[in-house]
């Protein structure tokens, strides 16, 4: 989720005659890093975000479809993001006061997963997880969804197909037989927004922020971490640096030496753009739909298409620095897979859409952790789902980088609205590799 477009120079191009000490460094300014350094500075550390773009949010975050859900098969994802929504639903109060007039927006519209009829055990852990952290949901027949979706073909498709595979579009055996509804659902209007709130709100607090910076060499000793050296020469000296680079996070590990139990790696992702049906002049929230394999969401005037990774689309892995942001076939695939579900849906002749780059985990779980160098932390491998517990993320950091030993003794964070405390170890590098179902953006 973090800003993408770290560049990394040869550390012997530039003289290092310019020295600077800060506490914390935060390699990063996207909604990871912005929400790090906020709960850090009002905290009273003294914090120094560095990113090469120019903006906070500018990355990855502004490509995200920001949906806010607590549709997880594991308790602790699905009670991290329920608690997150509690401080989006007041979203003012959570920045405070006097630090913009201009707030991203939070918007409730509850959430949709088509089942189709045979695969109800399937979510059975999903649904698991809803009732152990208190999250209302409803099973929705036929009749129900299509009174919320006039107009939708609930014949199966699935497994999900190219739109070149000579089976595309032709009905398999079974239909949707039913949905799950859960109210406490929705997006955030502006991700990119979301984080100039956070910046907008650290600063005010006493954080600092650089852009258009990149890191050449990360300088340690003593198995410590000691500071970073810039692309201009300068050095600048820290007691804590935390890696928040998004997809640019495996090459920020390597300058430090490191090579987690657990790797990352920057996927490209498409989301297409399209005028919403008229028949869906409401805005009724998300629709998970895994027969065809697409998400939607609305804004109120365009529906967002993106993939939800079926084994069809395969895994884009690229280069964060040479990667295409141009639409592509993946773009078609995606809207003639949603025109299945929603045939009303008009195609359009100039594609519309965003490309960007999710900083993948081996499991799709973030990795919020210390490492063996010490004073060197991560909040990395954060995907297209973490936009959501942006309101929290500092506080998870701020809680591993206060621990005495979070490896031997984790780290704990209690969450105010749900009463409840969730250990921290079920993001660390060294977990067993977790299986996760409906990992969306």
């Amino acid at each position: 989720m973090s800003n993408f477009a770290l560049a990394f120079a040869h550390p012997a191009a530039h003289p290092r005659d310019m020295r600077t000490t800060i506490d914390t460094l935060i390699i990063g300014a996207g909604v990871v890093g912005c929400s790090t350094a906020l709960a850090l500075a009002r905290s009273g550390y003294r914090t120094l975000n560095l990113d090469a773009l120019p903006a906070p949010g500018y990355g990855s975050t502004s490509h995200s479809s920001a949906i806010v859900r607590p549709f997880y098969s594991h308790v602790t994802s699905c009670a991290i993001a329920h608690e997150a929504r509690h401080h989006w639903l007041s979203w003012a109060d959570f920045i405070g006061e006097g630090v913009t007039d201009s707030l991203a927006e939070y918007r409730e519209t509850g959430g949709f997963v088509l089942v189709r009829a045979g695969t109800e055990d399937a979510y059975r852990e999903n649904l698991a997880a809803l009732d152990a952290v208190g999250v209302d949901y409803a099973w929705l027949d036929k009749q129900e969804i299509r009174a919320r979706f006039p107009g939708i073909e609930l014949s199966a498709y699935g497994p999900p197909r190219r739109p070149d595979d000579p089976a595309f579009g032709q009905p398999s055996d079974g239909t949707i037989g039913s949905a799950i509804y859960i109210p406490a659902c929705g997006h955030v209007s502006d991700p990119q927004q979301a984080a100039r709130n956070l910046a907008d709100a650290a600063t005010l607090s006493g954080a600092r922020f650089r852009y258009g910076t990149t890191v050449a060499e990360i300088v340690t000793s003593s198995g410590r971490v000691r500071g970073v050296v810039l692309d201009s020469g300068e050095t600048i000296h820290c007691d804590t640096l935390i890696n928040a680079a998004g997809p640019h996070s495996a090459r920020v590990n390597a300058l430090a030496g490191l090579t987690l139990p657990i790797g990352t790696t920057p996927h490209r992702h498409e989301v297409a753009y399209l005028r919403a049906p008229a028949a869906d002049a409401r805005e009724q929230g998300f629709v998970v739909d895994l027969d065809t394999g697409v998400y939607r969401r609305g804004d109120g005037v365009d529906w967002l298409i993106g993939t939800t990774d079926p084994e069809c689309d395969g895994e884009n892995v690229v280069d964060p620095d040479t990667y295409s942001d141009q639409l592509s076939e993946q773009w078609t695939a995606q809207v003639y897979r949603a025109a299945l579900r929603f045939p009303e849906l008009a195609l359009e002749n100039q594609a519309r859409g965003t490309v960007g780059l999710y900083d993948v985990s081996e499991d799709w779980i973030p990795i919020y952790d210390v490492t063996e160098l010490a004073g060197y932390y991560v909040g990395i491998g954060t995907s297209g789902n973490q936009f959501k517990n942006a309101p929290l993320i500092g506080a998870i950091m701020k809680a591993i980088i206060e621990a005495d030993n979070h490896d031997a003794e984790p780290a704990e964070l209690h969450l105010a609205h749900l009463d409840r405390t969730v250990s921290l170890d079920f993001y660390s590098r060294n977990r067993t590799r977790q299986r996760t179902n409906s990992v969306l953006a």
